[in-house]
């Protein structure tokens, strides 16, 4: 039977069948068909899939930048009206994130009361809820095993130069360290005494040293841009009276996310080319984190053979802790 002929009889039969009383959609709304109802969810599906993929592109082109991943922004830039399937689509972010990139999105920390203004302090009372402060921003950070966290491994990004980008990274890696070593809080007078001891009380390396029109930029501007990133906080304290303003350096939400107490006691231990019981003691007092990581160098079977050292050399080892004493002693003189 030829098929146009066939296709009529199965027409004709569909009629009767309706005639005979068969259910048949009623409204545009339904559907009649397998098929239809297969097409009527993958559509959704495919709609989250994308929303998915926009919100890890967002992600990644905040963190390029070094700007926060706002929850405003997100529905703002990447949900638009499907603004109720946050959740959703941010846990496939987050799981693409992680099998793909090695990284996922942490929420910062809130504002500390402390750093707040007064008129910071009574906003907040006035929005205060029942639900825990959250700070609705996020930023990615690594979630690769130990081992592949290495230099070798991980170099500085290329966002204009490694060479800058490493030289950023020490620096605010440097500063985050000694605020948080000092209790959290630096006075202003400090901090310019320790720049002064790096050789940065002036000038710092650009984020592109290699460049020869501006291999280096202000400090004030480097201090700045910390600030602004989150990685510190400048906190003036304006005093009555006619006495000086009071200014002092504290740990921005993203610098407590990204150089954590961990890290802070990893690049001490580098600083000093190992452990050893007594420093591993004062870290712990300090930072308050458990016991030293297997795996870490130490220095007590270094020391026993260079105290050995001929003509009376102290030995790198020594030397590293006459240093250690020398820069105790300023601080108690600065302080």
């Amino acid at each position: 039977m030829p098929v146009q002929q066939r296709l009529r009889r199965q027409a004709a039969q569909n009629v009767d069948d309706d005639d005979m009383g068969q259910p048949h959609p009623q409204s545009p709304g339904e559907v009649d068909s397998d098929g239809d109802e297969q097409m009527a969810e993958v559509g959704p599906r495919d709609e989250t899939t994308q929303l998915i993929k926009n919100l890890v592109r967002y992600a990644l082109s905040c963190e390029y930048s070094r700007a926060p991943i706002r929850r405003d922004g997100i529905k703002e830039k990447v949900l638009g009206s499907n603004g109720r399937e946050f959740k959703r689509v941010f846990a496939g972010a987050q799981k693409q994130l992680r099998a793909t990139f090695g990284m996922e999105m942490v929420e910062l920390p809130t504002k500390d009361r402390n750093l707040m203004t007064a008129e910071q302090k009574r906003k907040a009372a006035k929005s205060q809820t029942q639900k825990e402060p959250t700070s609705n921003t996020y930023v990615l950070v690594s979630v690769l095993p130990e081992a592949y966290t290495t230099p070798a491994i991980i170099t500085p990004s290329k966002v204009q130069s490694a060479e800058g980008e490493a030289a950023y990274v020490a620096l605010y890696t440097m500063i985050i360290a000694i605020i948080t070593l000092s209790g959290g809080e630096l006075s202003e007078p400090r901090l310019r005494r320790h720049l002064t001891r790096l050789n940065v009380s002036e000038n710092m390396p650009s984020l592109n040293p290699n460049d020869e029109t501006s291999p280096s930029e202000k400090t004030e501007m480097v201090l700045q841009r910390m600030v602004r990133q989150g990685y510190l906080v400048k906190l003036t304290d304006s005093r009555s009276g006619g006495d000086e303003d009071q200014t002092t350096w504290h740990v921005g939400p993203r610098g407590k996310v990204e150089v954590d107490k961990e890290v802070i006691a990893a690049f001490v231990r580098t600083i000093y080319g190992g452990s050893d019981d007594e420093l591993e003691n004062r870290l712990q007092v300090s930072l308050k984190i458990r016991d030293r990581k297997p795996g870490v160098p130490d220095m007590v079977e270094e020391v026993a053979e260079e105290e050995a050292a001929p003509n009376g050399d102290p030995g790198p080892s020594n030397r590293r802790r006459g240093r250690r004493r020398q820069t105790e002693a300023y601080d108690e003189e600065s302080d």
